[in-house]
């Protein structure tokens, strides 16, 4: 719990740092650029987290997991890493004239060339990023972060000020590739070795397998919706879905991102005590539950407030599909957690089936959204999608990684679904009475969504749970 504790404490710093940070920038770079302009930035991105995702195959859980790997293991899965990221970044510019051909616009030719530099350095930045996370150095890892996204930030405005286009928010993503790995190579000192030999690969093979195996199928499940809505509806349209998508995953940022990148470096050194990894998960998934479906009812409510205030009234298609998809907050935030959950306990075999799974039901669910039309249809059948999901993979994980009962797991929902009523029924009456400017109005129900939080935590039982955990070592 100390090791947990504290590395909660400097991603916190790190993720709040980054999201204020990331929150100026989008706000200024969304009334500078145009919907269409954020599609086809929205199209690659999909694209580059495949290519990310082929580079590292699994290979910095794999590091963080395995104890028995020396340092010059680390060196030679370096060099891997680093012939892996250079291949994949040529591969990657070349693809321009894919994605030219399927979007019929040839702006990707030139686009891919210049996107595959933060390619090329999220590849080189696999094992540094690794090696500080198995080391605990959380403080290091998110100063890094921090002081990648103000030096992108500058970047991004300075650029769309300057009228510079789609190329603003190419730019920005490279300068934070760029100097995420500088520092992490920097803080980690790491070097090239000059050999290379297969035993380090061996060693992490059965872990990194499955672990790429579900990254690869999750991508996916994940990003099918982006691709299929480019392709079948237009950029414009994939622009609006974009944004509300982006405004859902935006708690996981805030308080899964707060926890997950500890939970597997801190829980892997006890894999094989399951009962204490259970007892710690179950809280943990209260807390996560006790903030997400209050968080949920309100984004929904709140939904038109939340849209014109963070990116103007151009992007007023995208209110609905933000209000459906907020619903699902809560299930992003509690099922997000389950992966490191089953990295620390070393199940990836049943984390790649999940994701087989998963990937059935999510793709199944967009491909019904799309036939029936428009990008509420969407974010309707994709809600279904995600609830239908949440059961099934919560189901496996209780019982075949955790050993734990479901009835005893659904009892930590209780109390975050009675709070999630409260905050529907105070904002719900709220809005008889509430003013007609969109920034009073949003700082009013924000205000109302922390006094409800406050007080039911204060006056039940949940204020002894948050004594326990933050006095637990």
């Amino acid at each position: 719990m100390k090791h947990l504790k504290a590395g909660m404490v400097f991603t916190t710093i790190g993720i709040y740092s980054n999201f204020v940070l990331q929150l100026i920038i989008n706000a200024v770079l969304s009334r500078l650029l145009t919907p269409k302009e954020y599609g086809v930035v929205a199209i690659m991105q999909v694209f580059i987290v495949f290519f990310a995702l082929m580079i590292e195959a699994g290979m910095g859980p794999a590091i963080i997991q395995n104890k028995t790997l020396s340092p010059k293991d680390i060196k030679v899965l370096f060099n891997y890493s680093a012939f892996f990221a250079i291949l994949l970044a040529l591969i990657f510019a070349l693809f321009g004239q894919v994605l030219a051909l399927v979007y019929n616009d040839s702006v990707y030719k030139t686009l891919t060339w210049v996107q595959a530099i933060s390619v090329l350095f999220n590849g080189l930045n696999i094992v540094p990023s690794a090696l500080l996370n198995k080391g605990k150095r959380f403080k290091q890892v998110n100063f890094s972060l921090v002081i990648a996204n103000i030096c992108a930030g500058i970047v991004g405005v300075t650029l769309a000020f300057m009228h510079f286009g789609v190329y603003s928010l190419i730019f920005s993503a490279i300068t934070t590739s760029v100097v995420n790995f500088s520092l992490n190579r920097y803080f980690t000192k790491i070097n090239f070795s000059k050999e290379m030999y297969l035993e380090p690969l061996k060693k992490i093979w059965s872990f990194s397998k499955n672990q790429f195996g579900f990254n690869f199928i999750n991508y996916f499940s994940r990003n099918s919706d982006n691709i299929l809505i480019g392709k079948f509806m237009g950029a414009s349209a994939l622009a609006n879905y974009s944004k509300a998508y982006q405004l859902i995953m935006l708690p996981n940022t805030l308080f899964l991102g707060i926890i997950s990148p500890v939970l597997q470096p801190v829980l892997s050194d006890y894999q094989d005590n399951v009962d204490y990894i259970r007892e710690v998960y179950f809280k943990i998934v209260h807390i996560l539950a006790l903030i997400g479906l209050p968080l949920s009812v309100f984004l929904s409510l709140s939904s038109k407030q939340i849209i014109y205030f963070m990116f103007g009234t151009q992007w007023s298609a995208a209110i609905i599909p933000f209000s459906i998809l907020s619903l699902t907050v809560w299930i992003q935030m509690t099922l997000s957690s389950s992966g490191a959950i089953l990295q620390a306990r070393n199940h990836t075999k049943l984390l790649f089936k999940l994701g087989v799974m998963g990937a059935i039901i999510l793709v199944s669910s967009i491909v019904i959204g799309i036939l029936l039309g428009t990008i509420n249809t969407v974010a309707t059948t994709l809600a279904v999608g995600f609830v239908i999901n949440y059961c099934v993979n919560f189901s496996q994980l209780i019982k075949k990684s955790l050993n734990g009962s479901l009835v005893e797991f659904a009892k930590e929902f209780i109390s975050p679904m009675l709070l999630g009523i409260i905050m529907f029924l105070v904002i719900e009456i709220y809005s008889f009475v509430e003013p007609q400017g969109i920034f009073v109005a949003l700082v009013l129900r924000g205000l109302i969504f922390i006094a409800v939080m406050l007080l039911y935590i204060i006056f039940t039982k949940e204020k002894e749970l948050i004594k326990m955990i933050l006095k637990s070592e």
